[in-house]
């Protein structure tokens, strides 16, 4: 078992050093000449209103779940999964709770390693797990999502093993920490894997990200990270120390105390530059003396507003009328407390506390908005849920767009490789190159659906990726989007029975992946098929709406299935690209999603074409018909006639032909309706045809059976 470490050198290059596991648990016993782990605990220990420790560059970090390496492009790819799901403990008081938490969780025989973390605060553990077959995934993508799983079933056994609650973070194959020190990590190498059960994962929590995939932007004094969340309870500790100070002559634990305590704790956290939710919050969580008679959170809270008001979030008085507007007092306590933001894909507004350390974005429910109108009517105010709702459905709410956000990270950073046709050529088929220009086009459209930049025209273009079971063809699908995107943009489970779903998801999703595309009925994808994959825009009711609203459509799509003969359009199937694929498709690296996506920007602000033309069309129809399905009339057709030549051939009508049909083959033959038939024999190139004053008249002739 390998791991790999991570560092950031002075160009800001990233920096990767793959080492067999038992070598990282050694270099953990023992500190650097340069001091750098003791250097950042005593940092923590005092506190620092600045907020970053100078050193924490030169810190390596430790990926333990998977074995990772290079691509000849530079790109990180997983070697091997490791098998390892790490969960921890943060903020533990003293030392002799961290050990007893390491010895608590070594008594599970799944425990691999348990050590302590590089703030002193924390408590690593890696547990062994692996799928109910015994068979570790092979590739990222799977790998990945098999991570998520583990993680999920994993915390509620060890919040009981350990007695306390696992801090809950985001799981990622790639996340990494600080590299540790402990001087006594317990290890047991013969850790026996927990059998994971195969489920969906639930809905993630708290989030510290340290992707192995990125170097670390510099971050901000109030950037939801945990290493600002163990300074900010350092400045907790620091400020309650001082607290403890200011009240010797006074009766410890009285009400006078406590209200003095409380006091003095917030001023102090004012003072060195916390927000006040962010005051308000660390104080609640750390008092131990909460049974105390009037001492809840709406008094730290009131509190807080209090001094705040006086002295300023950063020191400066601010002024208040005596009367403050009711709807002015509602936004002032609303934004204080909480963050707000319209989602515009989603339709809805969402909200998290207004913390410094990461929490999910929730939508503003029915039952939301009466939390809120609650938490407020607490505090004194003579509130409705009306008004609350009046605030949360205006424009004062700053509008968020994850796609937007998620592009513009990625542009202007394309390193000038080809990555979409280099992903393209993952999928082994027939006519690579063939693939690859196509794929690279609806990769394109795709991107440039998300923009709106044709609001005229829906990427109409469906890659159809056929194969027999067991060739990755849905795990390739799920990796053409990025983790941030996926997790909501990307759906293989849609169902085209109902029309009102379809159009919603086309209206929010990214990428719709038509799984066993063969169980769609003919009717549907001559018809309601047919028609959505064309369409620029849809008509939905969103979620908590009232009203049928015209929503720009977001979706592409993706096809998958097992069968060959799955196409059934008899006019010719053109808004689907056949993909033959003759082998496994490679999903063993994770695709470098922020280069993909800035090189679909590069090209399309520079000009490239996102469409088909018309003679790649008649290419993509051509290159269907080996998809087709038959009909059986048609099939009949070709048992009993072909072509006409100039010497036998004779003009016939669809009825006509069908009638001899009837004749030949009695009541075996299921006759279609003439108007059907005659599109079918419309898709022959071979057969002549012209009009005449009967119909379209066919120039065929009596096939020899001989």
């Amino acid at each position: 078992m390998r791991f790999t470490g991570i560092r950031i050198d002075k160009k800001q290059q990233m920096k990767l050093s793959v080492h067999e596991a038992a070598w990282f648990m050694e270099r953990m016993r023992y500190e650097t000449q340069e001091l750098l782990i003791s250097g950042f605990r005593d940092f923590l220990k005092r506190g620092s209103k600045w907020g970053s420790y100078p050193q924490m560059s030169k810190i390596a970090r430790v990926c333990v779940s998977a074995d990772f390496g290079r691509t000849p492009s530079g790109d990180l790819t997983m070697k091997t999964f490791n098998g390892l799901v790490v969960l921890e403990v943060r903020q533990v008081a003293n030392t002799s709770t961290l050990e007893q938490l390491k010895r608590r969780a070594m008594q599970s025989p799944a425990t691999w390693a348990a050590f302590i973390g590089a703030s002193g605060q924390t408590v690593k553990i890696l547990v062994r797990a692996e799928p109910d077959n015994g068979e570790l995934p092979q590739d990222e993508v799977s790998a990945e999502d098999f991570y998520t799983t583990a993680y999920h079933q994993l915390l509620p056994l060890y919040d009981g093993l350990l007695g306390c609650r696992v801090t809950r973070i985001t799981p990622r194959l790639r996340n990494a920490f600080l590299m540790p020190l402990d001087t006594q990590p317990l290890v047991n190498e013969a850790a026996v894997p927990f059998r994971i059960t195969d489920m969906p994962a639930a809905t993630t929590d708290d989030a510290e990200q340290h992707l192995l995939a990125l170097p670390e932007p510099p971050r901000d004094y109030r950037e939801a990270d945990m290493e600002q969340y163990v300074i900010h309870e350092h400045l907790y500790t620091q400020a309650a120390h001082e607290a403890h100070d200011r009240l010797k002559g006074t009766q410890r634990f009285t009400s006078a105390w406590w209200k003095g305590f409380v006091s003095s704790v917030i001023t102090d956290l004012c003072q060195q530059g916390l927000g006040e939710e962010e005051a308000v919050c660390v104080t609640w969580n750390n008092l131990r003396f909460k049974d105390e008679p009037g001492l809840t959170e709406n008094f730290v809270r009131a509190t807080a507003e209090a001094i705040y008001e006086q002295e300023g979030a950063t020191g400066e008085s601010r002024t208040k009328s005596m009367v403050e507007p009711l709807m002015q007092t509602i936004i002032r306590r609303m934004t204080t407390r909480y963050v707000l933001r319209h989602n515009t894909v989603m339709g809805y507004t969402e909200y998290r506390p207004n913390h410094s350390w990461a929490t999910p974005w929730e939508p503003v429910t029915d039952k939301v908005i009466n939390t809120f109108t609650t938490d407020l009517q607490l505090a004194g105010l003579n509130v409705w849920d009306r008004d609350v709702k009046r605030y949360i459905n205006s424009t004062r709410i700053r509008d968020y767009n994850p796609i937007e956000d998620y592009l513009w990270k990625c542009r202007g950073k394309w390193d000038g490789r080809d990555r979409i046709r280099t992903l393209a050529a993952t999928v082994p088929t027939d006519d690579p190159a063939q693939w690859a220009e196509w794929f690279h086009t609806w990769f394109l459209a795709m991107v440039a659906q998300w923009q709106g930049r044709d609001r005229r025209y829906g990427n109409s273009i469906v890659p159809l990726l056929i194969s027999a079971q067991g060739m990755h063809k849905s795990t390739f699908c799920r990796s053409l989007l990025p983790p941030e995107l996926r997790s909501w943009g990307y759906t293989d489970n849609l169902s085209l029975a109902e029309e009102r779903p379809v159009h919603l998801a086309m209206s929010q999703m990214l990428l719709i992946n038509l799984d066993e595309f063969n169980r769609i009925s003919p009717q549907k994808q001559q018809g309601f098929l047919k028609n959505i994959l064309q369409l620029p825009s849809v008509k939905v009711k969103r979620p908590y709406g009232k009203h049928i609203e015209e929503a720009p459509r977001l979706a592409s799509f993706i096809a998958t299935t097992n069968m060959a003969d799955v196409l059934t359009d008899p006019s010719g199937s053109r808004r689907f690209i056949g993909v033959n694929v003759k082998g496994s498709i490679n999903v063993s690296r994770l695709p470098n999603h922020e280069q993909l996506y800035a090189q679909a920007l590069k090209e399309l602000d520079g000009g490239a074409r996102y469409w088909f033309d018309d003679a790649e069309t008649e290419q993509i129809m051509r290159h269907n018909r080996q998809f087709q399905q038959v009909p059986s009339a048609m099939q009949h057709f070709l048992e009993y006639f072909e072509p006409g030549t100039d010497d036998n051939g004779r003009w016939l009508t669809a009825a006509a032909i069908l009638q001899e049909l009837r004749q030949s083959l009695g009541s075996v033959f299921q006759v279609p309706s003439v108007i059907t038939f005659g599109r079918q024999l419309h898709g022959l190139e071979s057969l002549q045809r012209h009009r005449s004053r009967n119909g379209e008249i066919y120039y065929v002739q009596t096939r020899d059976k001989d």
